[in-house]
């Protein structure tokens, strides 16, 4: 009789914890998969606690201007590129989105490269919607390494890798050697300050391919 009794007991509770498992299964299930939305409030929301310098500056830049068709601006604002945000603004959520929002740059919070590289190549290469567009598949920058983010910057006022004048220092974050020793071109090494690198380098052009040999 008590064998009987500690069996059903034993039962019971085991019914209970796969059930709880399966309920907890499925609220994760829920919840990992439940996909958001664009925020009515669109900008201006994601501004409510994004607000720092960097953040408005991109109002000043061409990706924040609405007046331009295609820009992230006459689209869906922040959400643009970083994904609907309907889950990660909501209170109940603490600004954790199921799934994450699109962070640009390194480290693990990061989206992988081929995410990263892949939505500016939405906009910027062929076919996209800005007024030109670039070469990156076969670069030589086009590295596991090298993310469209490691160079430029929308977050600002005007992006400082497209300036000739602060062009030089980002190069040299990654081209240190040439800073102090880049080599004569004809008489002289060349004056980074007036030229930059893109005076002579075009990193968004494809290699000439290699010759057969025959």
């Amino acid at each position: 009789m008590f064998s009987l009794k500690r069996n059903a007991v034993l039962l019971l509770l085991w019914v209970a914890f796969a059930s709880n498992i399966h309920a907890q299964a499925w609220v994760n299930d829920l919840l990992v998969h439940r996909m958001p939305s664009y925020t009515e409030g669109g900008q201006e929301d994601c501004l409510v606690c994004h607000s720092g310098t960097n953040m408005r500056a991109m109002s000043e830049n061409v990706h924040g201007n609405p007046e331009v068709t295609g820009t992230p601006a006459a689209k869906q604002g922040c959400e643009s590129c970083h994904g609907p945000g309907s889950i990660h603004i909501s209170r109940a959520h603490g600004g954790k989105g199921y799934p994450p929002l699109t962070v640009f740059g390194y480290g693990p919070a990061s989206a992988s490269r081929d995410e990263q590289v892949g939505l500016c190549l939405g906009c910027h290469g062929a076919g996209g919607e800005a007024a030109s567009a670039v070469e990156w598949d076969g670069v030589l920058h086009d590295k596991w390494i090298v993310n469209c983010s490691t160079c430029h910057q929308s977050h600002a006022e005007a992006d400082p890798v497209l300036n000739r004048r602060q062009q030089a220092e980002i190069c040299f974050s990654c081209h240190m050697k040439q800073k102090e020793g880049h080599k004569k071109v004809g008489k002289r090494v060349p004056d980074f300050s007036k030229m930059g690198c893109a005076g002579c380098h075009r990193v968004h052009r494809a290699p000439k391919p290699e010759k057969s040999g025959e």
